[in-house]
């Protein structure tokens, strides 16, 4: 009956499952916490902003001013020559110190240049790392949720299956006490005695006098003079064979039973026709 303890089960396997999964899903959390805030504000839109490109371009600005006041002074240096104010190699040495530097402010600006390409591929990377760590979370999520769900389905109470039809039987059990259950493999099976079927074959003759919602009478051998209401409620679209004799399968829904009615009793069938 409905509430009765079909079977106990051992849920230390999935249980371990379940609890598995909690720690690595708080474990990915943490880490994703983490990651979000390693990268903070970072993008390649204020890329400008980073810590080692303002140090970069503070010291291009730099080299570019003594570049800017290196060529004066080469300017000056140059109209003193052509009045004889200076010697030849003193002008000369100042135009090498000033191609030196222009050497100088081509260094800095390919490495500032490198700089703002690495930090782009960081943030690129970051941003992979972030995307893969939150479609982790949701996979740990969803394994974690149909796991519990195993434990959670109607019928499922604690370590207990229950039953859930209130007048039931059990027809077959496919396991013994310590077996290790699998899906493929049907622990019982239990019939619904509220919602017992008669399977009837009807000759080819008499089929066509026969609808669906035409009533029948049962009566069970068992106790002949016990009679139950019927209704056909399916009629196969195919005849079959049965004794050298073609029958159309029929089935018929027993609107009230009780306990003289058994599953698989042999039975008479009356089915009235209009």
């Amino acid at each position: 009956k409905k509430g009765d303890v079909l079977i106990t089960l051992s849920l230390k396997e999935i249980e371990e499952q379940i609890k598995e999964k909690e720690d690595s899903l708080k474990i990915a959390k943490l880490e994703l916490e983490k990651l979000l805030e390693d990268v903070g504000d970072r993008n390649n839109e204020n890329i400008d902003y980073e810590p080692e490109i303002i140090q970069a371009k503070n010291n291009l600005e730099k080299v570019q001013i003594e570049y800017d006041k290196l060529k004066k002074d080469l300017k000056n240096k140059e109209a003193m020559l052509a009045k004889g104010g200076i010697p030849q190699n003193e002008f000369d040495e100042s135009k090498v110190i000033l191609e030196q530097k222009q050497k100088e402010i081509e260094n800095d600006k390919i490495r500032l240049e490198d700089l703002k390409n690495k930090q782009r591929i960081s943030n690129n990377k970051s941003a992979l790392d972030i995307k893969i760590k939150e479609q982790n979370i949701v996979s740990l999520k969803s394994q974690l949720q149909t796991l519990k769900d195993k434990i959670a389905q109607s019928g499922i109470k604690g370590n207990e299956i229950i039953c859930d039809i209130p007048n039931g039987v059990i027809e077959k059990i496919n396991n013994a006490a310590g077996d290790r259950l699998n899906a493929e493999k049907q622990i019982m099976s239990i019939l619904d005695l509220d919602t017992l079927i008669v399977q009837a074959n009807v000759a080819e003759d008499f089929i066509k006098d026969i609808k669906v919602g035409s009533k029948a009478v049962i009566n069970p051998l068992a106790n002949p003079e016990k009679e139950y209401e019927g209704t056909i409620s399916r009629i196969s679209n195919m005849a079959v064979q049965d004794n050298g004799e073609t029958v159309v399968p029929v089935e018929i829904t027993i609107t009230e039973t009780d306990e003289s009615l058994l599953p698989n009793f042999n039975i008479n069938i009356k089915i009235i026709v209009q």
